[in-house]
């Protein structure tokens, strides 16, 4: 597997059907699925909007002081929380908690539920990341808070993460850091997963004899940049490394691992990088 030279900012691929915003959602773990008209749960989303609306199978929460002016007016970032498809029915099944690196215990976890509730945001295509972050955050809050699951899963960043370290100012979970061993050179590669749904790149690095760890706080904290500064590191320019007098030069490229997206490439340089790469003089 090697890393191939892309053709720059403009040719991000994504899943998505162009000129949709894919949704940001997390899916919530419980042993024993609460009752979505449990007033203490009302009360508490209410404490979110006031204007939280009861549905069968469903609440809406309207953040009022999140909108954002269309045509026929002001409209409020919607987030609903929704029960899931009981497992077993389709494709229904526990999460894969196999790309999450800093909780042991999220399989174990996983494996006493017997369902979930979905935490989901509606029409936000006309909101900015941090607007749909914070919307979905505050219901995330509210509903761990009282309900106590055993679990939460992002299936767009492909983590799982432990409710008891829940960081409602944090990205946790929006952003995940996946690892992989590549090839009979036994390479590695780490890369970011969860900014595409925001039509931003994830931060990749292909490499060998470099900390994963420095590494993984490095990608994790570029992505952190990205998402809160946009797409702004142009071809060629560096990023400083975890050991403070490092500079890594950066570009746009193909991601080397499913899904298909464009990513910014980090190269290490000689002797740490591997693959292929694209160096122009």
């Amino acid at each position: 597997m090697s890393a191939q030279p892309g053709s720059g900012k403009g040719h991000v691929r994504r899943d998505h059907a162009e000129g949709q915003t894919a949704r940001l959602m997390a899916e919530v773990w419980y042993a024993q699925i609460p009752e979505l008209a449990d007033p203490a749960l009302l009360a508490a989303l209410r404490s979110v909007s006031a204007e939280t609306e009861v549905q069968e199978q469903s609440l809406t929460v309207p953040h009022t002081d999140l909108t954002t002016e269309l045509e026929e007016g002001v409209m409020p970032l919607l987030t609903a929380v929704v029960l899931a498809s009981p497992l077993g029915l389709g494709a229904k099944r526990l999460p894969d908690a196999s790309q999450t690196w800093d909780w042991a215990e999220a399989e174990s976890a996983l494996a006493t539920c017997t369902g979930s509730l979905l935490v989901t945001e509606l029409l936000a295509q006309h909101f900015t990341p941090q607007q749909r972050v914070t919307g979905l955050m505050r219901v995330l809050q509210a509903l761990l808070t009282v309900t106590r699951p055993a679990a939460v899963h992002w299936p767009a960043s492909q983590r799982v993460t432990d409710p008891d370290r829940f960081d409602p100012d944090g990205l946790d979970g929006v952003i995940n850091v996946r690892f992989f061993t590549v090839g009979a050179e036994e390479a590695m590669l780490m890369d970011t997963l969860g900014l595409d749904l925001f039509e931003l790149p994830d931060v990749q690095c292909h490499y060998r004899d470099f900390s994963p760890a420095d590494v993984a706080a490095m990608l994790y904290d570029t992505a952190v940049y990205l998402f809160r500064s946009g797409d702004v590191i142009d071809d060629g320019h560096t990023i400083s490394g975890p050991r403070g007098d490092e500079h890594f030069r950066c570009r746009h490229e193909d991601a080397l691992v499913d899904p298909q997206r464009v990513v910014v490439d980090v190269d290490l340089g000689e002797p740490y990088a591997a693959g292929e790469r694209y160096r122009p003089g």
